[in-house]
């Protein structure tokens, strides 16, 4: 994928054969021009470059594709294989670089935008960091109402992944006022999805009116997505709004979310324990803890590592709502299968939360001892705000075991990891 200029690709060919200025140029050019034409200097006419390539003994359309459309060609290739290359990520550096050098910023745009892509789905957040300002300069070098959209997507993506959802909704809600204003980029499935991606930021703000307005635009017209899954998606995230905020048809809008989702087992069982955490939310316990067991039971055992992230994340939701028979004995299957996996990262998150259940039935020995199991894996692999969370609860498992030190000593680490946050 190595890129090379005309005047590079002849000196290089001229020096491998052994053949000097004086011997290529003759009486037919000067050696200086020769010589500022191998440096790029001077472009060399398509008379001169057939001399050229009879002379050395290469193939003119090797000598005549010049660095823009082998930067060109390197795209296409790299769109191909972006993420079965382990090198694409190099490849789009490279191909970058030599775009920025020779003011092609149409290709460069095309380039930084498949490599931000490919860091937001590698969650690679320092390299994102290195290349945004980057990737607005070239946007404004390039700035088409296409380009426009694919910046606006990419950002708020982007902001979506980092949880930054107020930055996130404007980048989405200029994306549906260019869509709408401009009647040639209209593309209805892609407005209904950018609305339904802004709505979702609106539901984890909490902003559930907002969401509900929202989606109810995209139900209307949801007709014009031909993608089973993103109308599963929008059924799913609708069903759950009117749960939250009391509307009718909830039912009606459950029904058609797992007809789309009912291929899909895993997706089926996550969104029924969505409904669970909706339920809880509106005190309608009865329908959380059903939701919960038969999303449990839905959730294909098979997939071991997933089914006990699963139990673990409605193991939270019952935690929270201080369901904790129920919450103990799903998370004893969890402790269970995750042993059986041999993931510690699994396992320790298992005890945390046996941890936490036993703390919140006053047994506080039991519970120092599944804690401190998992203190050693959650403070590798746990973010800062899960650590700070786990220091909180184990210094108030000492404060009630009368140990006073040791609760001091954790509510300490709980305050020194809430400033670096």
């Amino acid at each position: 994928m190595e890129i090379l200029s005309t005047g590079e690709k002849i000196k290089r060919a001229r020096i491998f054969k052994g053949i000097t200025l004086k011997d290529l140029c003759k009486s037919k050019i000067s050696i200086s021009k020769m010589s500022c034409i191998e440096n790029g200097k001077v472009k060399a006419d398509e008379e001169l470059l057939n001399y050229i390539a009879n002379n050395i003994g290469i193939d003119l359309n090797y000598l005549t594709k010049d660095v823009y459309e082998q930067i060109s060609n390197n795209l296409k290739l790299i769109k191909e294989s972006i993420y079965s290359d382990p090198e694409c990520e190099d490849k789009l550096k490279y191909n970058l670089a030599y775009s920025i050098k020779h003011e092609y910023y149409d290709l460069a745009f095309d380039l930084i935008h498949i490599l931000f892509s490919y860091y937001v789905e590698q969650s690679k957040v320092e390299n994102i960091q290195l290349i945004v300002s980057q990737y607005y300069d070239l946007y404004q070098r390039n700035n088409t109402t296409e380009n426009t959209l694919i910046y606006f997507k990419d950002m708020a993506r982007y902001l979506y992944e980092n949880k930054e959802y107020m930055e996130s909704i404007a980048y989405y809600s200029k994306l549906r006022e260019i869509l709408t204003q401009d009647k040639k980029a209209l593309d209805k499935e892609e407005y209904c999805l950018i609305a339904y991606n802004e709505a979702i930021c609106h539901q984890r703000l909490n902003k559930f009116e907002e969401a509900y307005n929202i989606l109810s635009k995209v139900i209307k017209d949801i007709d014009n997505i031909d993608n089973d899954a993103n109308k599963g998606n929008i059924y799913h995230a609708y069903a759950t709004l009117c749960i939250k905020l009391k509307k009718e048809f909830v039912d009606e809008y459950k029904s058609k979310a797992f007809q789309y989702q009912k291929h899909n087992p895993i997706i089926s069982a996550l969104s029924k324990g969505d409904y669970g955490k909706y339920y809880f939310e509106v005190n309608d316990k009865e329908k959380a803890i059903k939701e919960i067991e038969e999303g449990i039971k839905t959730f294909p055992y098979y997939n071991k590592e997933k089914y006990v992230e699963f139990l673990n994340s409605c193991t939270k939701i019952l935690i929270k709502n201080s369901e904790f028979e129920i919450a103990s004995k799903i998370v004893d299957e969890s402790l269970n299968i995750a042993i059986s996996t041999d993931n510690v990262i699994l396992i320790k998150k298992a005890y945390y939360l046996k941890g936490t259940i036993l703390q919140r039935l006053g047994d506080y020995v039991q519970a120092e001892k599944y804690m401190n199991i998992s203190l050693d894996a959650l403070f590798k692999s746990g973010t800062r705000e899960e650590r700070k969370k786990i220091y909180i609860d184990m210094g108030n498992m000492y404060y009630k075991l009368g140990t006073v030190s040791d609760a001091l000593k954790y509510f300490n680490l709980a305050f020194v990891v809430d400033k670096r946050i």
